[in-house]
């Protein structure tokens, strides 16, 4: 049974990929950046609270994934992308 566990995770790793462009993880991240991104335009919370709203505990890490997929930290993102009428 071990055998054939570990057999259809690859097949639907594969299968996902195929689909997506992404692989599971990647697919989650993306994602969880997406609603951080929202977040940061249009609220006014600690990046901190963002990191964990979107499910990561470490904001250093949080911050990292962030900036390897947008290229720009989460406080230069929300200086660019801020919707008007917050507070800075």
């Amino acid at each position: 049974m071990v055998g054939r566990s570990r057999l259809s995770e690859r097949s639907f790793k594969r299968r996902f990929s195929a689909a997506t462009g992404y692989t599971p993880v990647q697919y989650v991240q993306a994602l969880r950046i997406e609603e951080a991104k929202q977040m940061l335009e249009t609220e006014d919370v600690a990046i901190e609270d963002v990191s964990v709203s979107v499910g990561y505990e470490d904001p250093t890490f949080f911050r990292k994934l962030f900036k390897r997929r947008t290229g720009v930290t989460p406080a230069q993102y929300r200086q660019r992308n801020r919707i008007r009428g917050l507070s800075a």
